[in-house]
């Protein structure tokens, strides 16, 4: 029953990042983190010279926090790698004990975007809703 239930809430996710990005997407990359009551993470769409990020609001967290909860005790997941191209999706769950740093940590997202994109520029949103490319110059050093 869990695995229909969870299949039901990955496709409904893919439903949602379409209504975000007002459009069927189409080799797009979701990045997601969940905990018990704890939900981030963003959506990447690949376009032809960069990768655009796009937030997503409450009803995509509410959706993960759902697939979280879905899930056996025994096979809690920490992360969800989500990639849809060509019509549909594929998940790929990560295990906190498949982890070598902490859950939070960006470096499992840059990694996942590095292995999908490779050196391709990443434009990220400044507050006043305007795109800009963010290099690594922009991120904190983690000494």
């Amino acid at each position: 029953m869990a695995t229909e239930e969870m299949g039901k809430l990955l496709n409904q996710i893919g439903q949602l990042v379409a209504k975000t990005l007002g459009k069927v997407p189409d080799d797009v990359f979701v990045f997601i983190r969940a905990a018990d009551q704890l939900s981030g993470g963003a959506i990447f769409e690949n376009l032809s010279d960069k990768i655009v990020y796009h937030d997503f609001g409450h009803d995509i967290h509410d959706t993960i926090l759902e697939l979280w909860d879905a899930a056996p005790t025994d096979k809690k997941w920490s992360m969800l790698l989500y990639d849809i191209k060509d019509g549909s999706f594929d998940a790929e769950f990560l295990y906190t004990d498949d982890l070598e740093d902490e859950w939070d940590s960006l470096d499992y997202r840059q990694d996942a975007l590095r292995e999908r994109y490779g050196d391709k520029p990443v434009i990220y949103p400044k507050r006043d809703g305007k795109f800009r490319i963010q290099t690594l110059d922009d991120l904190p050093d983690e000494d």
